[in-house]
């Protein structure tokens, strides 16, 4: 049975049962990864172009920082949702 659920920084809700949540998990942990790799790497020329969502346009460290911090307390909430689940 699906659920409502309401994603920290998402202006929608989202309607899910536990497959669905398991799914947004490991979606929201690959694009964490993604922008913890950035992070590393990131210089003052560096400009991002990838298949992951991101595009040709320069990202300041402290937006790739913003980003992480909001995708580690999203991951939280949805296994704190799975958890519940059982």
């Amino acid at each position: 049975m699906k659920k409502h659920y309401h994603l920290y920084n998402e202006t929608l809700p989202i309607e899910a049962d536990l497959d669905d949540l398991k799914e947004l998990l490991s979606q929201k942990k690959q694009l964490l990864e993604n922008y913890e790799e950035i992070s590393c790497d990131l210089d003052d020329e560096m400009y991002i172009s990838r298949g992951n969502g991101f595009c040709t346009t320069k990202w300041a460290p402290d937006v790739i920082d913003d980003k992480i911090e909001e995708l580690k307390r999203q991951i939280a909430e949805i296994e704190g949702w799975i958890k519940d689940s059982f």
